[in-house]
């Protein structure tokens, strides 16, 4: 198993966070995108805030935050990424057809065109 050094996951996370932040973040009530290391994978999910309606706001919920999973990024070696997009009918990560590996932004990016946009 190819492990990502400590090094290589702090400007992993920083270079999602950055693109992120230029890219989903304050759109579609995107509060934020979130990346989780374990072991060689590094696990993605949106966090979205939402509106809870009239009933909400008058109970003083006016927002409701969850979060979702995105994909699973698989650490190949310096700046490359297998890429396993989250399947919720199965509840499991798996390939998919028009996007199999790149870089962390360009693995975002894939994200963004399935499930953000």
């Amino acid at each position: 198993m190819n492990l990502p050094s400590i090094e290589v996951q702090n400007g992993t996370m920083h270079r999602l966070n950055a693109y992120a932040k230029k890219r989903f973040i304050g759109k579609r009530g995107i509060k934020d995108v979130r990346g989780t290391f374990k072991a060689n994978h590094l696990f993605l999910e949106v966090v979205k805030e939402e509106s809870s309606g009239l009933l909400g706001r008058f109970m003083g919920t006016a927002t409701v935050r969850g979060a979702g999973r995105l994909a699973r990024l698989d650490y190949l070696g310096p700046n490359k990424w297998k890429f396993l997009i989250y399947k919720a009918d199965i509840n499991k990560y798996g390939p998919y057809s028009q996007f199999s590996e790149g870089t962390i932004e360009e693995c975002l990016e894939a994200v963004g065109d399935i499930y953000l946009s």
